[in-house]
């Protein structure tokens, strides 16, 4: 008769995919510290008397490029470079797909324009490399290793896929709850940033399986904070900003912006359904699972 006992085969898969798990929460407490981080520095920037705008972009900067230094060191260390592109002699592929993105990012873009001109020189830079790192720094962490993580510990074919993209974006959507401590009175509006965040991160998921590459959802999520984050570069106190956000959600712009994300997070639906699952398996040295 069969034994009921786990082969040593199927041993060895449990302890790795425990070991996984265990990286990605890893990685995510890591992340989570480095926000904190930004935090404790934004508050210590501003006690030299820094326009609250320059604390609150250079506090953003230095955690997340030491965000993005660690996590290029995990993507290397986690045979995690064919997955994210990282190897010599690859290809970004269908790159038809950055088309509407571009399309809408560029609207963002005309109507902030006024935003920009006004910003001064100075403020303008260091928003745009502002942006740049933090795209680059939640791009690395989500997409380029939570996500695989994902993929490698459910390895059960496309489902795999579909499964990691959503709890990828789940998590980086549900993080944004952490604005409550500054906007205590401001659930529903903070409820809808993290169905956007949600939304964004299908797509962004979709979006690096579809092109074999992180390197592209990293440029298009700066700049869709280029396009669309642009308070930072209006220099009026936090607490001024605060106060109107939390004078009520605007629910005659809230639906049709959901309406947008919606549309979105289908994007990247589709997007994971065009994908080969298994050349993403093949780049992440697994066996292909059931399908």
């Amino acid at each position: 008769s069969r034994s009921l006992l786990p082969t040593h085969k199927q041993c060895g898969n449990i302890q790795k995919m425990k070991s996984e798990l265990k990286t990605i929460v890893i990685v995510f407490a890591s992340f989570v510290a480095a926000l904190w981080i930004a935090k404790t520095l934004r508050e210590f920037l501003a006690n030299y008397n820094l326009p609250e705008s320059d604390a609150r972009l250079i506090a953003g900067i230095l955690p997340r490029l030491l965000i993005v230094i660690s996590a290029i060191r995990m993507i290397n260390k986690l045979s995690l470079k064919a997955y994210n592109d990282f190897m010599k002699g690859q290809k970004i592929k269908n790159l038809n797909a950055i088309v509407i993105p571009s399309t809408f990012i560029i609207l963002g873009v005309i109507s902030n324009w006024n935003t920009y001109t006004e910003a001064g020189i100075y403020l303008l830079l260091l928003f745009t490399f502002s942006v740049i790192i933090v795209g680059m720094a939640e791009e690395l962490v989500f997409r380029g290793l939570i996500q695989p993580l994902f993929i490698r510990h459910f390895n059960n074919g496309k489902k795999s896929l579909y499964l990691s993209v959503v709890i990828t974006a789940l998590i980086f959507g549900l993080i944004h709850y952490i604005n409550l401590l500054k906007e205590p009175d401001n659930f529903w509006g903070i409820t809808s940033q993290v169905f956007f965040a949600f939304s964004i991160g299908v797509f962004f998921g979709g979006l690096a399986l579809r092109t074999g590459s992180i390197l592209v959802p990293s440029i298009f999520h700066g700049l869709v904070n280029f396009a669309f984050g642009t308070r930072d570069l209006k220099q009026q106190p936090l607490q001024v900003a605060t106060k109107e956000i939390s004078e009520g959600v605007n629910w005659n712009s809230i639906i049709p912006i959901t309406l947008f994300f919606t549309f979105i997070l289908l994007g990247g639906i589709y997007m994971i359904y065009k994908v080969k699952n298994e050349e993403v398996l093949r780049n992440l040295q697994v066996e292909s699972g059931c399908a």
